[in-house]
């Protein structure tokens, strides 16, 4: 009798678990034994924290910060003679999520408020010769942590890409792309010709 009336307890014990994370529905300040966590989109009980203390469910890390440029139709370049000019041929927004770029300043972006550092990349489609290269500049000088992004001579119709180091900035800071080139080219209006920003933590 007493071994039937274990297993009865036990059964009951395994019962009332059996319903395992359906339990755990749990937000706010817990204790008691709970075991509070998050549902993803479908139903699954995931995040088990230790109960006691305070708990709640969210997004974890960071938003990513940042924006990205590209062009809407191909803009033929002029050969520099060796200078390096500013590119001031980003008139169209992919995305931004803190209103660093203007179509009033289509050449930069522009540093918001509690943004220290940043991480530039630029992803360049062409025809036409090349022999040219890109540089950022942060307002107007070159900047350490720079990309020197280069499409060799000899080769036409070609493109390249590159990301910078992690570079220091303060708010109202300009970062922009300067190129020189040898020959005139075409940059191309396609998915590989962009602009982007990101801040760092």
């Amino acid at each position: 009798m007493t071994t039937i009336r274990l297993i009865l307890a036990a059964a009951l014990v395994l019962g009332a678990w059996g319903g395992g994370p359906a339990r755990a529905q749990v937000v706010g300040p817990v204790g008691h034994g709970e075991l509070p966590a998050c549902p993803d989109t479908g139903g699954n009980h995931l995040n088990y924290a230790p109960a006691g203390g305070g708990f709640s469910c969210g997004t974890t890390g960071a938003p990513w910060v940042g924006a990205m440029v590209t062009i809407s139709a191909s803009v033929p370049m002029a050969a520099t003679g060796g200078n390096l000019v500013q590119m001031n041929v980003w008139n169209s927004k992919v995305l931004d999520t803190s209103s660093f770029w203007s179509a009033a300043a289509p050449g930069q972006f522009t540093i918001p408020a509690g943004v220290s550092k940043v991480r530039v990349s630029l992803s360049i489609g062409q025809s036409g010769i090349g022999a040219d290269q890109f540089l950022v500049h942060r307002n107007g000088v070159g900047v350490m942590g720079s990309f020197r992004i280069s499409v060799p001579a000899g080769y036409s119709d070609d493109g390249a890409n590159g990301a910078s180091g992690v570079l220091s900035v303060s708010p109202g800071d300009a970062i922009t792309i300067s190129y020189a080139s040898v020959s005139a080219f075409t940059l191309t209006a396609d998915t590989t010709t962009w602009f982007q920003i990101e801040a760092v933590p």
